[in-house]
């Protein structure tokens, strides 16, 4: 049945839970033209359901999901040129004017940022973590509970994905930066990411 479609590129997320294949898909999907196919590779059997909400927010269309042995093949075709979610993807949200004034009022938050070092060291809030969306999990661990977690990104859609993350793994204090660095007027330092964690890999 997979032979129906003719994928133009494959992203393997076997192994992965809920958002990390979606996170995948969204930055592999970006890099096809429109009316490409991009194949998944899912063990998460909630996977089809994740896919056909976020193809219903992106306006790309899910073409369907085959059986494997052991796992699944999911099948989006790119049909606009540009990834933007609709709508709120985490319900608690600081505007970049709040983040910025609890911290300069020495508030004890901790500011995560995680997009890919290169762009942390082209310019990120100072004292904020340089930690890649697919090393949250793994982060996670050195955080402690209690923390008030506040999470950033380019326009605030990574770290939608990357407060789900941290949720799931019992976090209750923890709030997406809205809208993110791209709008961020406050101080900026540059450099920084060697000393963060490595990407996870798979």
């Amino acid at each position: 049945m997979n032979a129906t479609f003719k994928p133009s590129a494959t992203v393997d997320a076997r192994g992965l839970s809920c958002p990390l294949p979606i996170v995948r898909t969204r930055k592999a999907i970006d890099a096809l033209q429109v009316g490409e196919i991009l194949e998944v590779l899912a063990t998460d059997r909630g996977a089809p359901a994740d896919f056909r909400g976020w193809c219903e927010q992106t306006e790309h269309k899910f073409l369907g999901v085959v059986e494997d042995d052991g796992f699944l093949r999911l099948y989006v075709k790119k049909l606009v040129p540009e990834t933007r979610e609709k709508g709120q993807l985490f319900d608690r949200e600081m505007s970049n004017e709040e983040l910025a004034r609890r911290l300069e009022a020495g508030d004890p938050l901790v500011v995560l940022d995680v997009r890919e070092p290169e762009e942390y060291e082209a310019g990120h809030i100072p004292g904020a973590v340089s930690v890649p969306i697919e090393s949250v999990s793994e982060f996670a661990a050195q955080l402690e509970r209690s923390a008030e977690i506040a999470v950033v990104c380019r326009s605030g859609r990574r770290s939608a994905y990357a407060c789900r993350i941290l949720e799931q793994a019992g976090f209750e204090k923890v709030v997406n930066v809205v809208p993110g660095m791209s709008a961020w007027s406050g101080p900026v330092e540059r450099g920084g990411a060697g000393d963060a964690p490595a990407p996870a890999s798979r």
